[in-house]
């Protein structure tokens, strides 16, 4: 006997907690590279050839931090909605919750699509790539949703 549910918010779910975990991993790095960022901005030949290239030290390890905590946040709710995705895939009272998730997980790909266009690497690639599981989720969350 077949279980009624969303197979694609199974499957995207399971992805989205691959990708959390892989964006945490990323984020301790980036931890760590913030880190020698912050203390090598103190060193005065940096802040030399960066204030003749007009970069302000400031600002640039300002973004740098904003952008690592913004990687664990999102690293952290694209694991808690692949998990919830997962428990709840044949679940259409859930429905609802699953889709405000999705929803918050597009946003996140924006807003992060947006610091990485203030850093100059803006790419409409990665944000066509960064909204697929997010739309993908919020797809399959109606279609559970319609079973209800």
């Amino acid at each position: 006997m077949e279980q009624n549910g969303s197979k694609l918010l199974k499957v995207i779910s399971i992805l989205m907690i691959i990708g959390g975990i892989l964006g945490a991993i990323v984020s301790l790095v980036s931890i760590a590279g913030a880190g020698l960022l912050s203390a090598a901005s103190g060193d005065a030949q940096l802040q030399q050839a960066a204030a003749a290239s007009g970069t302000n030290m400031g600002a640039v390890n300002a973004l740098v931090w904003v952008s690592v905590v913004f990687m664990v946040i999102s690293s952290v709710i694209e694991i808690v909605a692949g998990v919830k995705g997962v428990k709840n895939w044949s679940n259409p009272a859930a429905a609802k919750s699953l889709f405000t998730l999705g929803v918050v997980c597009a946003v996140i790909s924006v807003i992060g699509t947006i610091i990485s266009a203030i850093g100059g690497s803006f790419s409409v690639v990665s944000l066509i790539l960064g909204l697929l599981f997010p739309v993908l989720y919020i797809i399959g969350a109606n279609q559970l949703k319609k079973q209800g």
